[in-house]
């Protein structure tokens, strides 16, 4: 329970504060093996509203990251390199992170913002949400929601799929897209100049084509639109 934040932090150092609500019920532990350092952090009192522990860890860029929680949300901002973030219930936030980016939360929300690079988030029941995102980006859900809002341009390949819950995505004007969407019995709408569309599937090229954008859904409906 509570907040993990990590940042790219200063070359060759790993840097570690945090602080906690109760001392006396918060067990702390470091290992090292080899080449991996290893922080465990066990909050063991009563759920609280505030969150009982706050950690936060800086790292240098291009070092191997792993972050698992129960019930604590997870913030990764500034960082170059692999990530693996995974939460049963706490929320994650990507945030200017370049690299090979992994998410997952079972019920917690997950968002990536201006990053870029191999970006893959699995959820459950929370709301995906990407805004400036670019790269190799594959999003997939059972009951989630997924918004999407950005550029996708030559060498984007951006892959959505939800079985129950909805996708939004809205487009910058200047994207170049090739457009594969279908849903089995949810509703779609495509708002883009050039594109073949009905009430469950819609493709083609918008601009130049150069990217590509893929929505599978079951009972998800699908709005694609190009913003204001």
């Amino acid at each position: 329970m509570g907040l993990v934040t990590v940042h790219g932090g200063e070359e060759g150092h790993v840097s570690v504060a945090g602080q906690t609500l109760s001392p006396d019920q918060t067990e702390y532990n470091v290992t090292t093996v080899n080449d991996q350092i290893q922080y465990v952090i066990k909050y063991t009192g009563k759920r609280s509203s505030n969150p009982p522990i706050h950690l936060e860890i800086g790292i240098p860029n291009n070092v191997a990251l792993t972050i698992k929680t129960d019930s604590a949300s997870i913030i990764v901002r500034d960082y170059t390199g692999e990530v693996e973030a995974a939460s049963v219930s706490g929320d994650i936030l990507i945030e200017d992170v370049q690299g090979m980016v992994t998410a997952r939360s079972n019920r917690g929300g997950v968002t990536a913002k201006n990053s870029a690079g191999i970006i893959s988030v699995v959820g459950n029941y929370g709301l995906l949400t990407f805004d400036g995102v670019n790269g190799d980006i594959g999003v997939s859900t059972i009951m989630g929601t997924i918004n999407f809002t950005g550029l996708i341009h030559a060498g984007d390949n951006v892959r959505l799929e939800t079985d129950h819950g909805p996708v939004d995505v809205t487009l910058e004007a200047d994207s170049t897209l090739t457009l594969s969407a279908q849903s089995t019995s949810g509703d779609m709408a495509c708002m883009l100049s050039g594109i073949n569309s009905s009430t469950r599937w819609c493709d083609g090229k918008f601009g130049a084509g150069d990217g590509a954008l893929q929505i599978r859904t079951v009972s998800g409906a699908v709005w694609i639109r190009i913003m204001p």
